[in-house]
């Protein structure tokens, strides 16, 4: 079976009573977007379509599934927890700096010069840590380093940017 016929199977399993395939489709997707709006996601429709493709992809790998809402859910779900990650990250990003900047645009040039001061590795991991979609314990296994010793490593770095930041938003650096 190809995935649309996978797909188109799936879908009248979850709603039977709905015919053609292309409205069983439209419920589903805008149940989705409802339910990723209902968790205060500004991209729902988005977020619902990267739910429907982890949907196709598992079909097209032929996966059997026993309890299609609950799996539905269960993807729609995942999604979400991935999108707070993803979000958890800027925002602890903006909050750990955000005491130390004054809302001018001499920070956005103060982060940059003092981003640009880091060597290429250190800026590298810091970017990985708070912007990849890739796990943390990842990343520290990809490094060498314990999640401890990562995030102390991350640590140390946020303390000399935000030293850096103090110093130029003084003008003692330019």
């Amino acid at each position: 079976m190809n995935t649309d016929d996978a797909f188109d199977a799936f879908l009248i399993r979850l709603e039977p009573d709905i015919s053609p395939s292309s409205q069983r489709y439209a419920r589903l997707r805008h149940k989705l977007i409802r339910f990723f709006e209902w968790r205060s996601c500004p991209d729902g429709e988005g977020l619902a379509d990267e739910t429907v493709q982890r949907l196709l992809k598992r079909l097209g790998a032929g996966e059997e599934i026993a309890k299609p809402w609950g799996y539905v859910y269960g993807v729609a779900t995942n999604v979400h927890r991935e999108y707070s990650r993803r979000v958890g990250r800027f925002v602890e990003l903006k909050n750990d700096f955000e005491s130390v900047a004054n809302e001018s645009d001499d920070f956005v040039e103060c982060a940059k010069l003092c981003l640009e001061q880091l060597p290429n590795d250190k800026r590298r991991l810091v970017e990985q840590y708070y912007l990849d979609e890739g796990s943390r314990v990842e990343l520290a296994r990809h490094t060498g380093l314990s999640l401890a010793r990562l995030r102390l490593k991350i640590h140390r770095m946020k303390n000399e940017l935000k030293a850096c930041y103090r110093k130029c938003i003084q003008g003692q650096i330019s």
